[in-house]
């Protein structure tokens, strides 16, 4: 089963948000449809975070957040050993949790 991760495209302007608002921030419409999110992009920053929940399995979580190449900057677990500012990634789909047995989907950056 193929996973996917939807941000919101306004229909007035065409401007992509993520995650989804309930005005667009670019011209204030209120009209919406899915726009799957994806792509390459740039590292802008990350962080690693210790301070997890008690049921995670991980001793910590490397976030980023990334501007892909259309401008949209996203953000998700990047799964990098050898992080760097300005390094290309690949955005992916992936488990980032477990929740009563249940996968939780998310966004996940991988080398490019």
């Amino acid at each position: 089963m193929s996973e996917a991760v939807y941000g919101a495209k306004c229909t007035a302007c065409g401007a992509v948000s993520y995650p989804r608002h309930l005005v667009c921030p670019k011209c204030r419409g209120e009209a919406f449809q899915p726009a799957e999110i994806g792509g390459e992009g740039l590292v802008l920053t990350y962080t690693d975070v210790y301070a997890l929940a008690i049921d995670y399995d991980v001793r910590y979580l490397r976030l980023a957040i990334v501007e892909l190449d259309g401008g949209l900057r996203v953000t998700g677990q990047l799964l990098d050993e050898e992080p760097k500012l300005g390094k290309r990634v690949q955005t992916t789909v992936g488990v980032v949790r477990e929740t009563a047995g249940k996968p939780i989907y998310g966004l996940q950056f991988v080398p490019a």
